[in-house]
């Protein structure tokens, strides 16, 4: 019956209810499909990051089409943050991706804020591998010096860049070229974009850095090669293994996380707000309090 409920994950009406539940409960989902996560690594698992306005959509568009042309199953999930005031996301990157062939699967998926990826998509992730796709294709927010999460989910993290940036100091800064083992220079038909070129290729001394245009959809064949290139060279190190144990354990620790905030939460309302502003020598009481709370509350609950 396991093996059932695992292959009907290949049609695509079925996998689509899956990924709803893993966006409404991950871990009810988690536990529904447990059974048909794989053991050995079967998806290469592609994250896409970079600031705003660089071409991400597109570019991972362009790369789709050249993927499936080399025969792969292609799927792509989408992250985009959700406002802190209304908690809605526009959930647009698809605007970007026209024309995509029929065989493609394409999600958009919220996160929480700037939240590059939450455990939904790396849920997510995990069931697109179960349902046997070659290339998961993973677009996160901008990561940097805070949010390195796509790191801890990607078997290769491609940071995608483009000329004419602005303040050459404030790339440095976002800590885009600590992170990436693969860079792309975008929007190559731009005068600009060799100088961009020069400059990346200088601050990541060792790493492949290309030019390609989305639009145009050039040196797109050189940049799937080099991520194939890439990709193998690590299966033959045994650090594509290592990469999958890194989103499982990063799959663990956010269901952990997720489930003490909502404890804590439950606890924290208990307390008057008033409290907190009336008596501010106080505040160093509550946070004892709640923590006594909460370790009561893991202790005397049932355990799962």
């Amino acid at each position: 019956m396991v093996d059932v409920e695992c292959g009907r994950l290949r049609d695509r009406l079925t996998l689509s209810k899956a990924l709803s539940l893993a966006e409404l409960d991950s871990l009810t989902t988690l536990l529904r499909y447990s059974a048909c996560l794989v053991k050995e690594p079967r998806s290469s698992v592609v994250g896409i990051t970079g600031p705003q306005g660089v071409g991400k959509s597109s570019l991972i568009s362009a790369m789709i089409k050249e993927l499936t042309q080399h025969g792969y199953r292609v799927a792509a999930l989408l992250v985009d943050p959700s406002s802190p005031m209304s908690g809605g996301a526009v959930l647009g990157n698809r605007i970007r991706m026209p024309y995509l062939p029929e065989e493609a699967f394409v999600r958009s998926i919220w996160a929480e804020n700037e939240r590059s990826v939450p455990l939904r998509a790396a849920v997510s992730i995990e069931l697109l591998e179960a349902a046997g796709y070659d290339y998961i294709v993973v677009e996160t927010p901008g990561a940097g010096q805070v949010n390195t999460d796509i790191l801890r989910i990607s078997d290769l993290v491609v940071v995608v860049l483009m000329p004419l940036l602005g303040d050459e100091v404030q790339v440095i800064k976002a800590g885009m070229m600590e992170i990436g083992d693969l860079y792309v220079v975008n929007k190559s038909d731009i005068p600009e974009s060799e100088l961009m070129y020069n400059y990346v290729k200088s601050l990541v001394k060792g790493k492949p850095v290309i030019k390609v245009s989305a639009l145009y959809r050039t040196n797109l064949g050189e940049l799937v090669s080099t991520v194939e290139q890439l990709l193998g060279n690590r299966r033959a190190s045994g650090d594509i293994l290592k990469k999958r144990m890194e989103r499982r354990r990063f799959i663990v620790e956010e269901a952990l996380k997720e489930f003490l905030e909502t404890q804590l939460r439950s606890s924290l309302s208990e307390v008057p707000p008033s409290i907190l502003v009336e008596k501010p020598d106080l505040i160093p009481e509550v946070i004892s309090s709640l923590k006594a709370s909460l370790v009561k509350r893991l202790s005397g609950g049932p355990v799962v």
